[in-house]
This record gives structure tokens, sequence and C-alpha cells, in this order.
């Protein structure tokens, strides 16, 4: 017997607000069923999150049917399950949508008893467990399910009293498992590391093969009768589940291999990994000057390919302008995180002194603003240090500061102008941006 095992599939996902990289998304998906179709599988799991939302759009819905026609016309039935991204709690999703038309089959508990080719139902409680069935040449396996839950429901609906497999039998879970999660820590996405809701001792036995899905990188191990894979997610999720990254050593860069893309093929329950050429994630961390930082970025972009999406992560002790950066490496998408720390020296008695004593009110509330996950407060920055210059015209260097205004003379003049009209008058840069504005951007650039 011979089956694909594919999870998040994320259709409908712009990435990065991209709406090319919904397309890209769903080719991935388009090219995993081909390759499954070729290798002649029996019938293709979908271990949740075929799409990236709950509420897919219609175009979105029309891809998924145009694709899943394709094992429909090769006689090849497709089970699955929700996943986090898709579940919903009303009583009809797009998966049943799907169902309707004879594209998937829906595992899992469900309110109402089906019974058909593919599919039978088991009362439990107030509900039936649906449960795949396919049968070839003499052999039968049954596909058990069950949709994404809260780590609060698995507490209290223990997986073992739920699911008892007799004879051969495949579990579909889209479920994080904190013990598998740990053993992946360094090579995972870095926004999934707290994405679990059981551990090892949760998941029932008696299983022969265990296809899961949520982790979006792919991974293999034993437990208990059977093998459990992870195939992890069939594009690239975000910079921590890149394809390469390039560490700079303080004299040249290691390049250090990322994850593969891809859904897996199991024969007689035993995996093989199927990759998939998708969009390059490049991951590139530099500590240096800007001198240094630019001769060696020349340096390494003939390593880059074009159509890479990469991420440049730059650390130094005082800021410059990086915004000639995206002119050096020449790719289809740039992003980069600036982290520039000055270095606070020690006074004569041996003591480092605080933030508050070394950095202006203005200094330290920009260094709060940019320091958050997503930076988004670039005119907020600029306007703090507009004003601190108006304030403050002294040259660098000098000691003397200009006395704030009193509280009622700052008072009148925000009551002599409407809030619209000061907005208005906000004063732009001119000419040479000053070192800070230049970090944050430079003059009139994002």
């Amino acid at each position: 017997m011979k089956f694909a095992h594919m999870a998040d599939v994320h259709l409908g996902f712009e990435q990065y607000r991209l709406p090319y990289r919904a397309e890209e998304f769903a080719q991935a998906f388009r090219e995993a069923m081909e390759k499954a179709i070729a290798e002649e599988v029996d019938f293709i799991l979908i271990a949740g999150d075929l799409f990236h939302s709950s509420r897919p759009s219609p175009e979105t819905i029309k891809t998924a049917i145009e694709i899943l026609k394709k094992p429909k016309e090769a006689e090849i039935p497709v089970f699955a399950i929700e996943g986090n991204h898709d579940r919903t709690q009303r009583k009809v999703s797009a998966y049943h949508l799907l169902e309707g038309l004879g594209l998937l089959h829906l595992v899992g508990l469900r309110d109402e008893k089906v019974e058909n080719e593919y599919l039978t139902s088991e009362r439990l409680g107030g509900k039936y467990l649906v449960k795949g069935v396919f049968e070839r040449g003499g052999k039968s396996v049954e596909i058990h399910g069950l949709k994404y839950m809260s780590a609060a429901w698995l507490e209290r609906n223990r997986l073992g009293e739920i699911f008892r497999p007799e004879g051969d039998a495949i579990l579909m879970l889209h479920q994080g498992v904190k013990e598998l999660i740990e053993k992946m820590m360094g090579i995972i996405p870095e926004s999934q590391r707290d994405y679990f809701e059981l551990r090892m001792e949760d998941l029932p036995k008696g299983y022969l093969y265990y296809a899961l899905g949520h982790i979006h990188r792919n991974f293999e191990t034993s437990y208990d009768i059977g093998t459990l894979v992870y195939p992890g997610s069939l594009q690239r999720w975000d910079f921590g589940d890149y394809e390469l990254r390039y560490r700079w050593n303080g004299r040249s860069f290691t390049p250090e291999a990322g994850t593969r893309k891809g859904f897996y093929v199991v024969e007689d329950f035993k995996p093989k990994f199927i990759e998939l050429r998708v969009r390059p994630f490049i991951d590139v961390k530099l500590k240096a000057d800007e001198e240094t930082a630019k001769r060696e970025l020349k340096r390494l972009r003939s390593k880059i390919p074009g159509e890479a999406f990469v991420r440049l992560d730059l650390r130094w002790e005082k800021p410059y302008d990086v915004s000639s950066f995206q002119e050096i490496l020449e790719v289809k998408y740039l992003y980069l995180r600036t982290r520039f720390e000055r270095k606070l020296k020690a006074a004569a008695g041996g003591e480092v002194p605080k933030p508050a004593e070394y950095f202006t009110p203005a200094e330290l509330r920009a260094i709060e603003l940019t320091g958050e996950k997503k930076f988004d407060a670039i005119d907020t920055v600029v306007e703090l240090f507009l004003k601190a210059e108006e304030k403050n015209p002294e040259k660098p260097g000098e000691e003397k500061r200009e006395e704030p205004a009193p509280a009622e003379e700052e008072k009148q003049k925000r009551e002599e102008k409407p809030e619209r009209a000061r907005k208005s008058e906000k004063p732009k840069p001119k000419g040479k941006p000053t070192s800070i504005l230049a970090w944050i951007g430079g003059g009139d650039e994002d």
C-alpha cells in the first residue's frame, strides 16, 4: 500500500502582503499533487491547514477545487482534517464544501453519521467518530483523525480514550508535541517554538503511521509500533524557515544549510521525502561597520540568487546609512533588521551608567520603538529627533541644553492650533540626513 502525506498548504496566504506569494503557495500544492499522482499512490492525506484562513476567499476556494480535481480524475481519494488556521466552530466549513463536491473526505468527530465507499462512522457519546477506509488487493487500512484542538480541550478529552485502532491504521493529527519540538528547537521556524498542545505520552498507541501537521519542518521518528512524521509546510513560512543561512565570523561568511520543503510518499509504512523547489529564503547575519558590511555583501551577492527573499540581520555599535544595501544585494525581497548598540563605558568607579543617564529621552523612546519586532513607527521616530534638534540647536559635543518650555506655555501652544493643522505643519528633514535618520531609513526613503 502506498500513500502521500502532506500538510500546511496554506492556500490564500499573501505572505508579507505580497499577492504573488499566494500564487506560489498554490503552485506548490499543485506540484505536490502532480508528483503524488505520478508516484501512483493509493490515497492522499492532508493533515490540516489546507487553507490559511477558516474563511477563504472565493478565488482561493476556486484554486483548491481546480487542484483537487487532479486526484479525483485519477481516482485517488483524499482524506483530510482541519488545522488551527482553517478550522471553524461553525457546522459547515470550506472542507465540507470540497467534500460535497467529492474532492476530499473529512475524518474526525462530527455531528452526523457518514457512510460511503471511503468513510464509516462509530458512535462516540453525542457525536460520531468518522473514519476513513481504504481497501485494495486484499489489504485494508483505516484512517483516523481529529481536527486541531486546544491544549485545554485535549486535557479534558484523552486521545487514548477516543482512538483505539484495530488492525492496520493511520492516525492523522494537527498538533504540536512538546518533546518533538524540543528536539527540533534549533531548526524549526522561530514563530513556532511554543506550538505544542500534547506530550508524547498523550499519543494513543497501536498505529502503524502517525501523519502529523502543524510544525513547518519535516521530521521523522518512531513511536510505539509505528512511524511518526511531520512533512512540514509546502512553502517557506518565515526567515527562521530558511534554505540557507550565512553567519559572519569576523573574517568571512560561513554557510549553514536550512530546511527542505515538500511532502512524503509512504510505501508499506516507510516514508520517503519528496522535495519541492520553492522560492529560496536566505538569512544573513552580520556584525560589522558600514565599510566592512558593504564590501562583504558585495562579495556575497554572487552566491544569492536574484529571486531569493533575504533577511539581513545587521548589528554594530553605532548607526549608519543602510539604504544602499537593496541595490548591493539585488534580490526579489529584502528585509533589513538593524540593531545598533552603543557600548556603555564604565566610569572611574567601575560602574556602567544607567540608560537614562547615557541617552536623551528622545533616544530612549526611539530605542523602545525600533526594538519592536515589527517596526512601523518611522514617522514617530523622525518627529522625536526633529523636535529634539529644535530644542537643542547646539553643535554635537556641546554640553548646554535648552530648558523645556513650562507646561502652561506648551498647553497654550496646543490650544492655538487645531490638531489637524499641527500635523500638517510637521517639519520635514532637509538636506543630508543625520546619522540617526540614516539609520531608520535615510531622508525621504522609507
